[in-house]
């Protein structure tokens, strides 16, 4: 999938139920949901920088997102591209806890790090003297830089990080970071075509999904939800959003300018979900996605076996 021109955010803020966890009021923050939760994951000064940071025209985007995402019989295959737009990033589902390293999750629950410096410096190892890598927030799309969390210690974390290869994990100082929290989980399982959500440890549905082909296979792994960003056209090949994942194709590494990232995002062709039909990328039907949309923050972990 290709991207191009000028480029807004909107911020999403989805409806999920919490555990009694302490929260931090944000004074003034229409959130949409429970009290103290920051869109975003983001303090309120921060988020106000980022809104005037779109607003002033700083987003434009030269290049590509998601380069696993066309196939056959859907109009996409290598051709033209729609003008996306970054579209409601989701809030994390929990809230910020950055003081409280010994405090357990509920069972499902997995631990989010949201950026809070401007360039992001990830080790190879704790404790390194130098970083293995040094990643911008926000991303190259303007969306918030997004962790997910293997690992939590009173002054590191073991994360994944979103670089080649695949499931490359990382450490970055907890001084560096915010801390929030989500309680849903991804499974794809390829050899059923099958999406499976999990919140709280449990089922809460399965869905259909066309996945790679056999020379473009989806890559299995675990990854995490980096960022969401909508299409100009709803009605394309990309249906009315995209998630981009912290996964790149293990064939593609160049496609139409972009680095080959695998994304979770809607179709033009609903009759294809359920075969191999993509060049990596995970294709929902455009009203299973948008039920999604309106649940999944960023950062939620995506399992893909089979």
């Amino acid at each position: 999938m290709r991207l191009g021109g000028g480029m807004t955010v909107d911020w999403y803020q989805g409806s999920v139920s919490r555990p009694p966890l302490r929260r931090r009021r944000a004074p003034g923050a229409d959130t949409g949901g429970p009290p103290g939760i920051v869109p975003g994951g983001l303090p309120p000064r921060k988020l106000a920088l980022a809104r005037r940071m779109v607003l002033a025209g700083v987003l434009v985007l030269a290049g590509a997102l998601l380069g696993g995402c066309g196939g056959p019989g859907d109009g996409s295959d290598r051709g033209p591209s729609p003008d996306p737009r970054p579209g409601p990033s989701a809030s994390p589902a929990g809230v910020p806890t950055g003081d409280d390293p010994g405090l357990a999750l509920p069972a499902g629950w997995s631990w989010v790090a949201y950026a809070d410096v401007p360039r992001l410096e990830v080790f190879g190892n704790r404790g390194d003297t130098q970083p293995g890598w040094t990643l911008d927030n926000p991303n190259p799309r303007g969306v918030p830089l997004v962790l997910g969390v293997e690992e939590r210690q009173p002054d590191w974390l073991r994360v994944k990080v979103p670089v080649r290869p695949n499931n490359t994990i990382g450490w970055v100082r907890t001084a560096d970071v915010r801390m929030t929290t989500t309680p849903f989980e991804l499974q794809v399982d390829r050899s059923e075509h099958r999406l499976t959500v999990f919140r709280d440890g449990s089922v809460l549905t399965k869905l259909p999904v066309g996945i790679g082909t056999g020379a473009t296979p989806t890559p299995a792994g675990t990854f995490y939800l980096t960022e969401l960003l909508r299409p100009a056209d709803p009605g394309g090949p990309w249906g009315p959003f995209a998630y981009g994942l912290s996964g790149f194709s293990d064939v593609i590494t160049q496609f139409n300018g972009a680095e080959g990232i695998i994304g979770l995002h809607g179709t033009n062709r609903p009759d294809l979900v359920g075969s191999d039909v993509s060049l990596g990328c995970i294709r929902l039907r455009n009203e299973d996605l948008l039920r999604l949309v309106d649940l999944l923050p960023l950062g939620t972990p995506v399992t893909v076996v089979g």
